[in-house]
């Protein structure tokens, strides 16, 4: 049965990269039409529940932004979306070959966990082709072993065989079985802030005071910010939240602020589909730079003591 808790949230319109071309093509009516369907708002994981290895996973909780882990000069441009599930993260590599006399066949994403016990790798889906001037992608699943301590870097390594072809007409030219290829690329960060999602509440107050205090975390942070506008905006992208009362923005004509002082609303949603509030304020301290006192409340005191130390 299908009910709001297990659809997935889906915090902004994503159209996902997979499947595309950089390629000149004629300007026709078709085109035209095509370009304004790929404009609208799109699940960045619908093809990730047309994959057998994933139907188990049930429905993605969030998927994040596209990361990228290659500069968009290099010969193979690379970027990655991960996929968040209750139990399983997706990570989905996006492949674009930019080399006209190369053909990439059974690419895939190594990845080494770096001793984390945190995650197990669950399947390897490869691309079977990437042509010139076409991307595509590979998966790789990975299973949540410890959900205590979610974070992980993980070292990733692309891996392929190289097929020549003639660069004007497509076709193979010489050994059609290739020679194999790895190619670096940048770590990827699993993080806490992976697992919330932006949600907005109608009135904060009254929710802060309705979950109370019984698995409340407090903290004091020092941070390396001159102005309270960077340190503001840091602790929001550390949390994964979205500031509510309008308080993601700091007026000038505010009292508070102009005594250098700010203090801001966050609501989110954990997976798990537990709600979180923060109540951050933060002060210029000549010789800290920024203090923040932090305050965060949910039903489940791990899930706050997570979310806290998301400053760290």
């Amino acid at each position: 049965n299908i009910t709001f808790s297990n659809l997935p949230i889906v915090e902004e319109s994503y159209v996902p990269p997979a499947n595309t071309t950089v390629r000149n093509t004629k300007k026709s009516k078709a085109n035209s039409l095509d370009n304004v369907i790929d404009n609208e708002p799109i699940d960045p994981a619908s093809a990730l529940y047309k994959i057998p290895q994933f139907t188990s996973y049930g429905r993605v909780f969030r998927s994040s932004n596209e990361i990228p882990l290659t500069e968009n000069e290099m010969e193979y441009v690379v970027t990655v979306i991960k996929h968040i599930f209750t139990d399983h993260i997706v990570l989905q590599f996006n492949i674009l070959n930019t080399i006209d006399d190369q053909q990439l066949r059974d690419v895939i994403v190594n990845i080494d966990l770096n001793d984390s016990s945190n995650y197990e790798i669950d399947h390897v889906i490869p691309a079977s082709i990437v042509r010139y001037g076409e991307s595509n992608s590979c998966y790789v699943s990975l299973k949540s072993i410890d959900k205590s301590t979610l974070s992980a870097t993980i070292s990733c390594e692309l891996h392929f065989k190289v097929i020549q072809v003639n660069p004007n007409t497509g076709e193979v030219e010489g050994n059609e079985d290739g020679y194999d290829e790895n190619y670096p690329l940048e770590n990827l960060d699993i993080l806490v802030n992976d697992y919330m999602s932006k949600v907005s509440i109608v009135d904060f107050r009254k929710s802060w005071e309705t979950i109370g205090n019984a698995n409340e975390v407090l903290e004091k942070f020092g941070l390396p910010f001159k102005k309270l506008e960077e340190a503001s905006t840091a602790v929001i992208d550390y949390l994964g939240m979205l500031p509510v009362d309008g308080t993601g923005t700091i007026s000038t004509s505010d009292e508070s602020s102009k005594k250098g002082i700010h203090t801001i609303h966050l609501s989110g949603i954990f997976i798990g589909n537990v709600q979180v509030l923060v109540r951050a304020m933060l002060q210029l301290d000549e010789k800290v730079g920024v203090v923040l006192k932090i305050g965060v409340r949910s039903n489940d005191e791990t899930i706050s003591r997570l979310v806290a130390d998301c400053i760290n």
